[in-house]
């Protein structure tokens, strides 16, 4: 779950950096898509590998809650270690420091960082059940005369 929970937090981070590259027209719209797909396809084939290195066989209720466990861990994680100093900095710091304009753009980031994270472990899923069920297919044509 662990490991799990590690290759969504990493795939947070890179979201969130392409998002904030983006913003800053670092990237041209089209670096921005390619780049988004491109680390889209890696970070899911990534999940799909840590979900699918643990020896032994799991039946699918025991895999949908470790992925969903370790999706919660970070969705709720990430956002309280990156928001809470910020929203402390802005407690003591004084209002004309402008320090609210660092907060806004970077729930921003993080939000669709996490809307992207969670879509990437709903393409995991659906990889993962799209090879059992073809597994399973290939079993039962193997064994019919």
């Amino acid at each position: 779950m662990l490991r799990l929970a590690g290759t969504n937090a990493i795939a947070t981070v890179a979201f969130a950096l392409i998002y904030a590259a983006a913003g800053s027209r670092w990237l041209t719209q089209g670096a921005f898509l390619a780049s988004l797909a491109v680390f889209f396809i890696l970070l899911t084939a990534l999940w799909v590998h840590v979900e699918r290195s643990r020896p032994g066989g799991r039946d699918v209720l025991s895999r949908l809650g470790r992925g969903v466990l370790a999706l919660v861990v970070v969705v709720i994680g990430l956002p309280a270690l990156a928001l809470a100093p910020l929203f402390a900095l802005q407690e003591v710091l004084p209002a004309d420091a402008g320090f609210a304009d660092v907060v806004r753009p970077v729930m921003v980031l993080l939000l669709l960082a996490l809307v992207l994270v969670i879509a990437m472990n709903a393409a995991g899923v659906a990889v993962l059940a799209v090879s059992g069920l073809r597994a399973r297919l290939s079993r039962g044509r193997g064994t019919a005369p």
